[in-house]
């Protein structure tokens, strides 16, 4: 059953307990759907376990091979595992259904390491968006660890995911040596041949994942103009006249301006209408070190063409992970970590010489 048909019941005047995450499909992910089912019960709610559908080299498990592995663990609540849909490809959208469908309380069970970033969704509860309209508004809506509730494996800690995949690029480990670890990681309820292809299909996805991506050559087409006639005509039409092309269009530098300026040099295509900004600004940083110490540009940097946030506090930084969640920004990448550290060139010592005592001792 698609998750946007399970919420087409009605919930009027009930409780949910929803259970959000990757859930890659080890014992710690069927821990978590443990503690929904039992909060559910305790509440005499009803239980949701949505799983995002990212796939990538940190999660390079499928969610429909993910579906399988909860269903055959949890075989009579097969129903309550589902995967989010384009409708609803976000908690706080699988929220806003919920509130559609009269469902009153909610209370969502994520790992322990997930409740601070999760909890945003709460500052949203009978909130209006920029159109005026309130996508969900329940009565409680709290945002809880496993390990808050009473399910039998609140008191266990649980594989983690990183050694499952790290063991896999190892190029020192043998066949037998990456099988111990998923297999230990792994529900008995899956069998050796499950988990050895559940292994497999994850090693062939994270080394897909590793390549580098080649872009094919573009055939080179004859210009109708010279790159020079070309720049020329842009300057025309920038400055709002289509003049020939060549000399036209363009007013000449003033006399006065050019005895004035030495080397007056203009890039057309770093124009911000023209060309790009981007290689504006890498110029700029290139002419920092220029010529003595150049400065090596000859591929993007870290930051690339992406806009660069930089959070002093960790309610910023969990504001502009909510913002990103919010409209799909997708991956965020956090380059430098989370505090600021001093710098390694800085002096740590006075570079002001100590008074020398005469012979006195003054």
């Amino acid at each position: 059953m698609l998750l946007r048909e399970f919420l087409n019941r009605t919930g009027e005047g009930k409780a949910a307990v929803v259970g959000w995450g990757r859930g890659m499909g080890h014992k710690g992910h069927m821990y978590l759907a443990s503690s929904v089912i039992t909060q559910a019960d305790e509440q005499g709610a009803d239980p949701y376990f949505v799983v995002s559908r990212t796939v990538g080299k940190d999660d390079p498990i499928k969610p429909a091979e993910k579906m399988q592995i909860y269903k055959k663990v949890f075989p009579k609540h097969g129903h309550i595992f589902h995967t989010a849909t384009d409708e609803m490809p976000d908690l706080t959208r699988v929220l806003a259904q919920l509130d559609r469908h009269g469902y009153t309380d909610v209370t969502v069970v994520v790992g322990a390491d997930q409740v601070k970033g999760l909890s945003y969704v709460k500052q949203y509860n009978g909130v209006p968006d920029k159109a005026g309209n309130i996508p969900f508004s329940f009565n409680s809506l709290n945002v809880i660890a496993r390990q808050e509730t009473n399910d039998p494996s609140r008191e266990e800690e649980g594989p983690r995911a990183t050694p499952m995949r790290d063991v896999l690029m190892d190029p020192d480990k043998s066949e037998d040596e990456k099988f111990a670890v998923w297999r230990d990681a792994m529900n008995p309820e899956l069998d050796d041949d499950e988990v050895r292809d559940l292994m497999q299909k994850a090693q062939t996805r994270m080394q897909d994942f590793s390549k580098p991506k080649v872009r094919g050559k573009k055939e080179k087409a004859e210009p109708d103009v010279s790159l020079k006639e070309a720049n020329a005509l842009a300057r025309s039409l920038r400055e709002g006249s289509a003049g020939k092309v060549g000399k036209g269009g363009t007013t000449p530098i003033d006399k006065n301006k050019k005895a004035a300026m030495k080397n007056a040099t203009t890039l057309p295509g770093l124009n911000m209408s023209t060309g790009s900004m981007y290689k504006n600004y890498r110029m700029g940083i290139a002419l920092a070190g220029a010529p003595t110490y150049p400065t090596k540009m000859s591929a993007d940097n870290w930051i690339g063409g992406d806009p660069l946030i930089s959070s002093y506090t960790e309610e910023e930084y969990e504001m502009v992970k909510a913002a990103a969640l919010q409209v799909g920004a997708g991956t965020i990448e956090n380059w430098s970590g989370k505090r600021s550290e001093e710098m390694a060139d800085v002096n740590k010592t006075s570079t002001v010489a100590k008074i020398k005592k005469n012979k006195y001792g003054i």
